[in-house]
């Protein structure tokens, strides 16, 4: 599995720098490519919403194989066209953005509760943090990759059309063998420390015991998504934009960005243990957003990389906190229904955002986007802390017992 989370990975860290300016050298207005990755994040939060429920009563397997292939339909469709109808179908199938189009919706909706429920609880946060790793050292090989194309066409080794297309034959190749790595793999379904056939249909007591949790946690996803879809998605372009870039001068910050959440992630586990997991959310959540808040006040792209790359190293230890905290808290019965709800509600304020964003650049606004972003991400982290901070976890209970 995680195997598969680092190949399928490689693409969408590509894609993160390099398919925004792709769009951009093909004519593309701001809006218009804010509306691309839009529609591909309303496409991926239809599905996951939907899917949630349905794989925790089939089984997750099937779900989790498609959506690991899909992606590699649309980087065909990349690589043979270059008309927007094209380029937005293709979108919409997976790959691009964080959402991650359908097939971004499949994966987000099952490979977690699947994950987890192969380790006890003691070692769920670990196994997160592993998978964390995983893809975060694709996104950063990814977003280094994203230079190439420049590099070899400045060279004049081929031309930008040519290298363009062997990225896409690349994106290809790794979404197949994502799906190849994920053929061995079967659904282990874990309660109270045992392992258990997966049932087909879970209690409607342990709905009703969840529902006012899950709820709590789809406010806490929204507001972040709605941070993520305000800068991150388009933050490529508001480089361009603002310091006159190209992908070959940023792609090596955006690499740096990933690679250098690698240490902190690896010292979630221990410090999960101190803190406990709600502890390392608000300790990550808090000190990232004030990297953030500085990038619209510095001069230079080597001052605003800096701030990003430190931004996105918090970050990188806040999410296998959140999957943790998402997976330990509810009922295992109902951890793809849990993870398709809040993960949708993150997917769509993620895709609902993009389009505004491009307004506002297009509109030569580009403080405002990260000013907005700046306080989703503060809401988020006041309401986990007032609402959420005292869940109790499994392994946090026996600790205590």
């Amino acid at each position: 599995m995680l195997l598969s989370m680092f190949l399928g990975s490689l693409p969408i860290g590509l894609l993160l720098v390099f398919y925004p300016l792709y769009l951009h050298d093909l004519g593309m207005h701001s809006l218009l490519i804010g509306n691309i990755f839009t529609l591909a994040g309303i496409a991926s939060s239809g599905l996951l919403v939907a899917i949630g429920p349905l794989a925790d009563r089939l089984g997750r397997r099937r779900f989790l194989l498609a959506g690991t292939a899909l992606p590699a339909v649309g980087y065909l469709i990349f690589l043979l066209s270059t008309a927007t109808p094209w380029l937005v179908v293709a979108s919409v199938l997976g790959g691009v953005g964080f959402s991650g189009g359908l097939g971004g919706g499949l994966v987000t909706a099952t490979f977690n509760p699947i994950l987890a429920g192969t380790v006890e609880p003691a070692r769920r946060t670990s196994m997160l943090a592993h998978n964390e790793v995983a893809w975060v050292a694709a996104m950063g090989v990814g977003s280094l990759m994203a230079a190439l194309p420049s590099i070899l066409a400045h060279a004049h080794l081929m031309t930008s059309l040519t290298a363009d297309r062997w990225l896409f034959v690349f994106c290809l190749l790794a979404s197949v063998g994502a799906t190849v790595a994920l053929l061995p793999v079967h659904e282990r379904y874990s309660i109270h420390g045992k392992t258990a056939e997966h049932p087909r249909q879970s209690t409607g007591r342990a709905t009703r015991t969840s529902l006012p949790l899950i709820f709590k946690l789809s406010i806490f996803f929204t507001l972040q998504g709605a941070g993520l879809g305000l800068v991150v998605q388009l933050l490529p372009l508001w480089f361009e934009l603002s310091f006159h870039t190209t992908a070959a001068t940023i792609a090596p910050w955006f690499s740096i960005a990933q690679f250098a959440g690698l240490p902190l992630i690896m010292v979630v586990p221990w410090l999960a243990r101190r803190l406990g997991v709600a502890g390392v959310i608000l300790c990550a959540a808090g000190s990232s957003l004030l990297f953030l808040a500085g990038m619209p006040f510095v001069g230079g792209v080597t001052a605003a990389g800096l701030l990003y790359v430190c931004r996105s190293a918090l970050v990188s230890m806040q999410w296998p906190a959140q999957h943790s905290f998402l997976q330990g808290a509810v009922d295992p019965r109902l951890r793809g229904t849990a993870t398709s709800v809040t993960l949708g509600c993150w997917s769509i304020a993620n895709a609902l955002l993009p389009s505004l964003t491009g307004f506002l650049l297009d509109h030569h606004q580009l403080r405002t986007p990260i000013f907005l972003g700046v306080a989703c991400y503060a809401a988020a982290a006041v309401w986990f802390a007032l609402t959420l901070r005292g869940t109790p976890l499994p392994e946090e209970e026996k600790q205590l017992g």
